[in-house]
């Protein structure tokens, strides 16, 4: 086969290949020769059908497309192979010229591949990592945080609800819409937190300084961009009734509540403090890691020269609609045109905005797969293993479990490797990225309580 490049505009390559004569012969032989064997034809035998009475009973445009069937792909595979070719979406294939027997049969192939990526010298690019030092009064906090998480609800009779109480309510809700005579929902119990962030102040108020059997009525109208339509924008009342008064009461750090805290493996205060300590640092070295490996990918995204193919952008942002569109569906049993408009968000604002997304996630991938390959990063068997284990270990499922399930799914092991991979490539780039460690004031906003954690 001879093949030679017609044009290149991007990342749009046009091949042009020409398969001889007798290899189109030899795979025409072969293709009626199974058809032959195949054919249940009254009046001969299988394999035993001559040629002109198959090209009667398959056509020959149909024999030609069968043996075109078999040539093409095998022709397209060399042709990649030849040209090292990274292609991102199947190739199409154009005949020029019909096909005849006796004759050389000549293809055009359009091969979309991966553009080229100028990558910076990394080593030129600087990020800033935080350094943040665990401070007394994240300790205090994050030990406050356990206590409340741990606290008992005991019932109080002798006095009026206050902050920090849960009060036990029988309620009844009433949809209240003008020329439209609702009735109330059936009685409902529940237990509600009077120092809660979410809840609402009218609710709060109403329950505040009451007594076991008092009777409140509070209405409120519902947010517009509330995610149930049934409610949104409308004006509910609750009926209540006070069931029960209950103070949270705090556990004493003692040796009973740490050991039962952490099963047995801390038995005094100092090594309790001790482990809230770590879990924080472990908690604060993660974060700022996190944040520094992303701001590295921005640098090195934003500093690469790509010209990002607009088929993959497009490709990645159907991807992203439809997971976003299950999440929205699972999470607030709305369609994503409903949650847009009850958030106020445009179509216009929202295809902008997702675009955007999708151009930044391909443009990096790219970029990660071109350091990759000019790192000459692979996958091994450790590899492998390692992220089975981590998974396992994450899923609390059996490895070999995994792995079979990985060796089952195709796609899935594809994108296992692809992850294991660029994961690789975010390691090296941290390795020759320079960090320039900053320190910042240190600040429990944003950290999440670790020591909640109990010990495995």
């Amino acid at each position: 086969m001879k093949s030679e490049i017609v044009s290149q505009e991007g990342n749009i390559l046009k091949i042009q290949a020409t398969i001889e004569a007798q290899d189109f012969q030899k795979a025409l032989n072969t293709v009626v020769g199974e058809l032959s064997r195949k054919a249940n034809i009254k009046g001969f035998r299988k394999g035993r059908v001559p040629r002109n009475v198959i090209e009667m009973y398959f056509g020959r445009e149909g024999i030609y497309s069968e043996t075109l069937e078999k040539v093409l792909p095998s022709a397209m595979s060399e042709i990649v192979e030849e040209y090292d070719l990274n292609l991102i979406t199947e190739p199409q294939v154009d005949l020029e010229g019909d096909v005849e027997e006796g004759k050389p049969v000549t293809a055009v192939f359009t091969f979309e591949v991966r553009p080229e990526v100028v990558l910076p010298e990394i080593s030129s690019l600087v990020v800033e990592k935080p350094i943040v030092e665990v401070t007394d009064a994240m300790v205090e906090a994050a030990i406050e945080q356990i206590r409340q998480h741990h606290a008992e609800l005991r019932p109080v009779s002798d006095r009026s609800s206050k902050e920090g109480d849960s009060v036990s309510v029988e309620y009844t809700t009433l949809l209240l819409e003008e020329g439209t005579e609702n009735t109330p929902s059936s009685p409902q119990t529940a237990t509600i937190q009077l120092d809660s962030e979410s809840l609402r102040a009218e609710l709060k108020n109403a329950l505040t300084n009451k007594n076991v059997d008092d009777e409140e009525s509070v209405e409120f109208t519902v947010e517009a961009e509330h995610p149930d339509p049934a409610i949104a924008g409308k004006t509910l009342r609750y009926s209540l009734k006070v069931k029960e008064i209950l103070e949270k009461i705090l556990p004493e750090l003692d040796e009973t509540f740490i050991r039962k805290y952490s099963q047995d493996k801390i038995v005094d205060f100092e090594g309790f403090k001790k482990d809230v300590t770590d879990r924080i640092a472990g908690q604060i070295r993660h974060d700022t890691q996190s944040a520094t490996e992303s701001n590295a990918l921005s640098k090195l995204r934003e500093s690469a020269e790509v010209v990002v193919p607009e088929t993959l952008v497009e490709r990645q942002v159907k991807a992203m609609k439809e997971e976003e569109a299950e999440q929205i569906k699972k999470q607030f049993n709305v369609s994503m045109e409903e949650y847009l408009e009850k958030n106020g968000i445009t179509p216009e604002t929202f295809e902008k905005s997702i675009k955007e997304r999708a151009e930044r996630t391909v443009r990096q991938t790219l970029v990660l797969e071109a350091l990759a390959d000019e790192r000459s990063v692979e996958v091994n068997e450790q590899d492998i293993d390692a992220e089975i284990k981590s998974l396992s270990e994450y899923l609390k499922s059996d490895p070999d479990r995994i792995r079979s399930l990985l060796l089952k799914d195709r796609e899935r092991m594809t994108d296992f490797l692809h992850r294991i991979r660029m994961n690789k490539a975010i390691a090296l780039l941290m390795s020759e990225i320079t960090v320039k460690e900053v320190s910042i004031g240190a600040s429990i906003e944003g950290v999440e309580n670790p020591a909640e954690n109990k010990p495995e």
